[in-house]
């Protein structure tokens, strides 16, 4: 056994001494093997590393691999990320009164990121020489990297390549959940209709170090509303034979996206958006029509639609014969919003220009898709 030993010993010595020649690997006292012990900055100090050759990660406490590309992490279930961008990363905390019957939600003290505070806002993507300074990444179009501090100008100028080199390696530990209850809009642009929206509901955040500083990475879990490309839409009134094809609506591929709906008052097949009759259809029917990419790098839409039944007499008030809106700005303010207002959740707006206090009311039109639908 001991000569097995040796060998082992020997072949172990001079297949790091290709790397390093400050680090040996050799057989501990109970004949195990011992792998070299690195700090995770120093891996990229290793000169013509092979496929195969490991290494123990004093930063992460992980053995980590060489797979010809990157220093991969044996056993940390690892998300990989292909693409980076700067950005800045806002926190608050999050709070609900009853007013009545209704609760009221309010986001307070919106600032950068802080570990405290219950609730994230803005993710915006950070262009050099703008002059806003970044405190986090955004990875892959999906995940949020965010630090307490701004970035570091070492972090700020390193390429690319590098920054996913070390992001990659990083190890993820100590859970934490976000419980969102009701829907956010990141930003809104009024002039053509598009709105980001963090949907309501839970998602994790993890912790780990970067150059020495803490890090912490969630999912943001953001959607697309665009809504210009259904204007001629708002000011019918759906019949049986409506049908919207939403592929062309919305400029989208089908062999890049999957379409659905929530709803089967809202039927989705091939891309083509049809409202479907039913003796047991509610009069009011809300929902979401997702548009969801087949690839990480593409944005993911969603539509929130609403559409109510309305009486004989209130379709010849406020439509005519061709089931064109008279007056819209009549049928939005004394029927459609006051129809809404009791069937469509709420949202919590972080798009007004008040950044102190953010009251959820209801969303006007648009969002939701507005809708009538005849008798």
């Amino acid at each position: 056994m001991k000569k097995i030993y040796s060998t082992l010993f020997l072949l172990f010595t001079f297949t790091v001494g290709a790397f390093s020649q400050s680090t040996t690997i050799t057989a501990g006292q109970t004949a195990n093997i011992q792998l070299p012990v690195l700090k995770n900055e120093e891996l990229s100090s290793i000169q013509s590393p092979k496929v195969g050759m490991m290494v123990f990660d004093a930063t992460f406490n992980v053995v980590r691999v060489y797979n010809g590309t990157t220093w991969s992490c044996i056993g940390c279930n690892e998300q990989a990320y292909s693409g980076v961008q700067l950005a800045n990363i806002e926190s608050f905390t999050i709070e609900n009164t009853k007013v009545g019957t209704n609760t009221v939600y309010t986001a307070n003290n919106i600032g950068a990121f802080k570990v405290g505070d219950n609730g994230i806002g803005k993710v915006k993507p950070v262009l050099s020489n703008s002059g806003v300074q970044p405190n986090g990444f955004l990875m892959d179009n999906q995940d949020v990297i965010v630090f307490e501090t701004t970035l570091p100008w070492q972090l700020q100028i390193l390429s690319q390549y590098d920054l996913l080199n070390i992001i990659n390696q990083s190890k993820w530990v100590n859970p934490y959940t976000y419980n969102q209850p009701i829907d956010l809009i990141t930003d809104a642009d009024e002039t053509t209709l598009t709105y980001k929206v963090r949907e309501s509901g839970s998602f994790e955040r993890r912790e780990s170090n970067i150059f020495g500083l803490k890090a912490y990475r969630f999912t943001n879990r953001v959607y697309t509303e665009i809504y210009a490309p259904f204007v001629g839409f708002f000011d019918k009134l759906i019949t049986p034979e409506t049908a919207i094809d939403l592929y062309k609506a919305m400029g989208l591929s089908p062999q890049a996206y999957n379409i659905f709906s929530t709803s089967p008052w809202f039927a989705v097949n091939d891309g083509t958006l049809t409202f479907p009759r039913g003796q047991n259809k509610p009069q009011s029917n809300y929902g979401l029509i997702y548009f969801i990419a087949k690839s990480k790098n593409l944005p993911n839409f969603r539509m929130r639609i609403f559409t109510h039944r309305p009486s004989s007499s209130n379709i010849e008030q406020y439509f005519d014969r061709s089931g064109n809106i008279k007056n819209r700005s009549e049928y939005l303010n004394n029927y459609y919003i006051n129809a809404m207002n009791s069937d469509v959740p709420s949202t919590l707006n972080f798009s007004t220009k008040n950044p102190n206090l953010k009251v959820a009311d209801p969303p006007r039109v648009p969002p939701p898709t507005a809708g009538t639908e005849n008798g």
